[in-house]
């Protein structure tokens, strides 16, 4: 009844991944384990080659660093995606589609639906609780970190081999099946994440990569100050890897009047005047 996969580098974590799944789940289930410790392949390579050998037709994407904590969530995620109208269900994410290149995460909380505890990895903290929005949100974008979905809804929207490395494949897919289905947040499902994940070049690489690939989508009615908020982000982290040149050129195709608004677009436009 569900096929978990997993792209595993740590053998560990597996184990540990393996033992909460077992305590948790009461219904028939595989774990397919794709093994990425040498070879290094893309996230989306891995997740594919997986997907093709499962044997259920409900699928569960979960990264390794991931416990499950309380019972039943199996059925509870078979439950929701009986309703066809449903393409991926996950437990973060965002319930505006933003025309600027954005990871699932977006800088006004109200449209963040997330239910996680979170760890860290590459910082010094305590587990933070996220526990922020209703069952069953409408989202657009969803966080890897669970992604579950019918095995009909995969085969009509695979994960997108060009995207190279471990970044984008979330929002990549999540927009994509937007077209035609409703993701769905939930909070049924309780896990404890046990990294935050690492934001580098090739992170923004990626997300570059896939909102260009998304620029023929048809937007919605575009909210100008998030736009603008999330451009500026964009923008300040590109800077970060880039010269001014080479970020300006990348971030160009998104530097649109339709997307920020006459005056966002103006105060957008000194700010790269500006920026020496």
């Amino acid at each position: 009844m569900l096929s978990i996969i997993t792209c595993s580098v740590n053998p560990k974590l597996l184990s540990q991944l393996s033992d909460s799944i077992k305590s948790t789940v009461f219904v028939p289930y595989e774990i397919i384990a794709f093994d990425n410790s040498i070879s290094k392949y893309s996230i989306t390579y891995a997740y594919n080659f997986s997907a093709s050998k499962a044997k259920y037709q409900n699928l569960v994407f979960v990264h390794e660093d991931v416990e499950f904590l309380k019972s039943g969530w199996a059925d509870k995620l078979i439950s929701i995606l009986q309703n066809k109208n449903i393409g991926i269900v996950g437990v973060a994410g965002s319930t505006y589609l933003p025309s600027v290149p954005s990871g699932w995460y977006l800088p006004d909380e109200q449209y963040n639906k997330v239910f996680i505890h979170q760890g860290f990895k590459y910082k010094v903290s305590s587990v933070r609780f996220d526990n922020q929005g209703e069952d069953m949100t409408p989202v657009f974008l969803l966080d890897g970190v669970f992604l579950g979905m019918r095995s009909d809804v995969y085969k009509e929207f695979p994960f997108n081999d060009s995207l190279e490395g471990f970044h984008g494949y979330d929002v990549d897919i999540s927009q994509r099946i937007s077209t035609k289905y409703s993701n769905m947040f939930t909070n049924q499902i309780e896990i404890l994440h046990h990294s935050e994940g690492k934001i580098d070049k090739s992170y923004f690489d990626a997300i570059l990569n896939y909102k260009n690939a998304m620029l023929s989508f048809q937007y919605s009615k575009r909210i100008y100050y998030l736009e603008f908020q999330m451009i500026q982000h964009f923008y300040s982290h590109l800077r970060c890897f880039y010269d001014r040149s080479s970020s300006i050129m990348k971030i160009k195709p998104f530097f649109r009047i339709k997307y920020l608004g006459w005056k966002n677009f103006f105060n957008f436009l000194f700010l790269l005047i500006n920026d020496k």
